[in-house]
């Protein structure tokens, strides 16, 4: 007669394998957390008949810690999320999956943009940026002479 034994891990091997998978999931964060490679913030740029708009999503970062530059037509938005939790007396971090660092984004802007009249706001973690076109670059109907 033949014995047949069961593929199935025993109790304390399946015990034994969660504990070294939750192991690798839950890890000690590096001290490289403010890498500026880790942290690139989502954007989104529209356009309308007068003007560009631009969305970016911030969340987590004051007012004071972004930076907002034009250098001829170049729109430069710079700032840095820090962990908060690193400032907590006692606290221990085991395991967390937001990114944290310095971020810089630049934008070419095209020649047809007002750059003297960008507007800028920051509200609930989200930076809009206005950027008005010149009377110029607007779109117009021309009128055919007979």
């Amino acid at each position: 007669m033949r014995l047949l034994t069961s593929n199935w891990p025993t109790q304390s091997d399946l015990f034994s394998e969660m504990d070294r998978l939750f192991g690798n999931f839950v890890s000690t964060p590096s001290n490289s957390s403010y890498d500026d490679r880790d942290f690139s913030p989502a954007a989104e740029v529209s356009e309308s008949e007068e003007k560009f708009l631009m969305s970016i999503d911030l969340p987590g970062i004051k007012k004071e810690d972004i930076k907002i530059e034009i250098d001829q037509n170049v729109l430069k938005i710079s700032g840095e999320r820090k962990r908060e939790a690193e400032a907590k007396e006692n606290t221990k971090v085991h395991f967390y999956e937001k990114r944290y660092g310095v971020f810089k984004k630049s934008f070419t802007l095209p020649r047809s943009v007002d750059g003297a009249k960008i507007e800028a706001r920051f509200e609930n973690g989200v930076l809009e940026i206005q950027i008005p076109k010149t009377e110029v670059s607007k779109p117009r109907q021309i009128e055919i002479l007979s």
